[in-house]
């Protein structure tokens, strides 16, 4: 007889036996308790001896949802790692990644925290990028977070190039990202914004952002580092995460004002960068109108964009801003303004738009505060058409209704 034929009848044994095995384990199941249908089935995956074998005896296992079994879980992972380089046919790794892969879930379905070392051990020793994924992601289920700068590090390096196999790398990431979303931390909310941002599918990208919404509550001094650090296109982004966060207002106030100081004192010759700090200085003006913000911090950078009047738009919704901070300070800056207007119009200077000395009068009258009173009385006084000197006898009632 044949070595291959004596082989054949080997495993026709062993496949016979486990058979006969679950056939009678059956049998007793049906008077036996749950903690013994688990200690029967952990006693057949141990005399079990081929993968295939082992499979169809771990699928039995963890259904008997029994958490007294991650020790027996630990164990058998433990034995495949040690196994993996041993692991040679097609079929073999195949149902060698099924069965990490069932052990692993199963592990994070009993919140197994002491597993997380195997699970870090399983992710390096598998080339597969799915069994890696789905390693990682189990990882931040089960909270282990001794390996959170690993990870953090592990998409950072994803971020910056996804390799010679793109597919694998997004799915690797991916878990990357399931993971972090668990673990929290400034460091690995950074990464997963980047990664929302990053070369990746849409797939990966909507999956980062759903998770940045959730890692943290205010994620503002991050992503103060990455409005400081980033292009413009990426402050935009990082602008419009802060404001939709969980912050306090007066945090995003901060954040905005920053935003709005980077649009401004950026300079750079590229036609693309240019339109992408307008960008930023737009988001940061009607961040600070929609937060209603009285920040003094706020009113110099606000001045600026109103006096260096790169867009109409940015320039009236910067005079806006002003009018609902309302403090002195908003309020003096606001006059200047208008009193150089008032001026332009008294000596004969019409101006064909009239939107932004309207808007200055309207704000004015929004600030409710006294110090306005003499400029706006003057517009009366300085050649401008009736309907804008009734805007501005509007803008004294406001003042006196105060």
């Amino acid at each position: 007889m044949s070595m291959n034929t004596t082989r054949r009848k080997g495993l026709f044994m062993n496949k016979k036996s486990l058979l006969i095995l679950a056939f009678s384990f059956n049998l007793f199941a049906v008077s036996a308790s749950a903690s013994e249908v688990s200690e029967m089935w952990k006693r057949i995956y141990q005399r079990s001896i081929h993968l295939d074998q082992k499979l169809a005896v771990m699928q039995n296992l963890v259904e008997q949802d029994d958490p007294n079994l991650v020790p027996t879980l630990m164990e058998a992972l433990s034995n495949l790692i040690l196994e993996s380089k041993n692991v040679r046919s097609a079929t073999d790794k195949e149902n060698w990644i099924q069965l990490c892969r069932l052990i692993i879930n199963a592990l994070g379905t009993y919140k197994a925290t002491e597993a997380a070392p195997l699970l870090y051990q399983c992710f390096e020793a598998t080339d597969n990028p799915v069994l890696k994924s789905e390693a990682l992601t189990v990882l931040g289920k089960i909270r282990g977070t001794d390996f959170t700068e690993r990870i953090t590090l592990l998409l950072r390096n994803l971020n910056l190039n996804p390799g010679e196999n793109a597919v694998s790398s997004e799915i690797i990431a991916y878990g990357c990202i399931n993971a972090l979303e668990k673990l929290k931390g400034n460091a690995a909310y950074k990464q997963v914004f980047f990664a929302s941002q990053g070369w990746y599918s849409k797939r990966v990208k909507d999956r980062a952002f759903q998770a940045i919404q959730v890692m943290s509550d205010d994620p503002t001094d991050v992503l103060a580092e990455i409005i400081r650090e980033s292009e413009p296109e990426i402050k935009v982004q990082a602008l419009n995460a802060g404001i939709a966060s969980n912050a306090p207002v007066e945090k995003k106030v901060a954040l905005a004002v920053q935003a709005l100081e980077q649009g401004l004192y950026e300079q750079t010759i590229d036609v693309r960068a240019q339109a992408q700090y307008g960008a930023l200085r737009s988001a940061a003006i009607a961040a600070l109108i929609d937060l209603r913000s009285n920040s003094l911090a706020s009113i110099e950078p606000l001045r600026l964009a109103i006096e260096r009047n790169y867009d109409i738009n940015e320039r009236l919704n910067a005079v806006l801003a002003l009018g609902i901070n309302g403090t002195d300070e908003a309020t003096r800056v606001l006059t200047v303004f208008l009193d150089q207007q008032n001026q332009r119009q008294a000596s004969g200077t019409h101006e064909p738009d009239s939107r932004f000395t309207i808007a200055l009068i309207r704000a004015l009258g929004m600030t409710k505060n006294p110090l306005a009173r003499p400029v706006l009385q003057a517009v009366e006084f300085s050649n401008y058409t009736p309907a804008l000197i009734r805007i501005s006898k509007e803008a004294l009632q406001q003042i006196d209704q105060r």
